[in-house]
């Protein structure tokens, strides 16, 4: 019986022909645009403000910069595999009276982003084929007010239905979902797991508590037994001997 075979479209591969010039550079058969990157990228990372690095959390961060301006601090951030590089930060002047939607738009029918805050904005944040906006904050300023206070600044970028910070995919790769009567670590067996050189762990290490409320590791402990369970919030590290 014969082989059914359907082509999949796929890459990156070497091209076996020429097809066209483009400004006197070849282009093959097999060549990629900025699309195929982007769909690429997306797969492992999240669409959002990327909260690690050279910014930590203060990527994209909107704060009062006296009088009724505001600044929006320097960041990177992920839209549907398009990366944001605001590599300053910006300013702007808004009115008393107004609430202030800010966002960070993907544009990719013209190839860019921009900063936008839409004065007393109707309708919801775009996300159409073309476009897409990540909501930064949302401002409200009362008629009157001569000043931008920080109360009146609503930081939307931790909300992950309107913004939120960028995950990858790759982190959750080789984890144990689930810490109780877990058998091996990472999908790594207990007894492969060898003892990290160069320091010796004595007794248990604590993490302290964040100022945002959010749940952290309340303690880290080790040995060669892996225990049965684990209490909420603590990790165990499996040493083999």
């Amino acid at each position: 019986m014969a082989d059914i075979s359907i082509p999949v479209f796929g890459g990156m591969f070497d091209s076996t022909m020429v097809v066209d010039t483009v400004n006197g550079f070849p282009r093959g058969d097999k060549a990629v645009d900025a699309s195929f990157f982007a769909k690429m990228i997306s797969s492992f990372y999240s669409d959002g403000v990327l909260s690690g690095g050279d910014y930590a959390q203060n990527g994209f961060r909107i704060v009062s910069a006296g009088g009724l301006a505001v600044t929006v601090s320097a960041g990177i951030a992920w839209i549907r595999g398009y990366m944001a590089w605001m590599q300053t930060e910006e300013s702007f002047s808004l009115r008393a009276g107004h609430t202030y939607t800010v966002v960070l738009r993907l544009n990719t029918a013209t190839g860019d982003f921009h900063l936008i805050a839409s004065e007393d904005a109707v309708g919801e944040p775009a996300d159409t084929e073309l476009m897409r906006d990540l909501v930064l904050a949302e401002i409200t300023l009362p008629a009157g007010c001569t000043a931008v206070t920080e109360s009146m600044i609503l930081d939307t970028r931790g909300d992950s239905a309107k913004c939120g910070f960028v995950t990858c995919s790759v982190e959750a790769l080789q984890t144990v979902p689930f810490a109780v009567n877990a058998g091996a670590v990472g999908g790594v067996p207990e007894g492969v797991l060898m003892r990290k050189t160069g320091g010796i762990m004595l007794g248990s290490l604590t993490a302290a508590p964040e100022t945002t409320g959010v749940s952290v590791v309340r303690n880290i402990s080790y040995g060669t037994v892996l225990p049965d369970v684990l209490s909420e919030g603590e990790i165990f590290i499996l040493l083999s001997e």
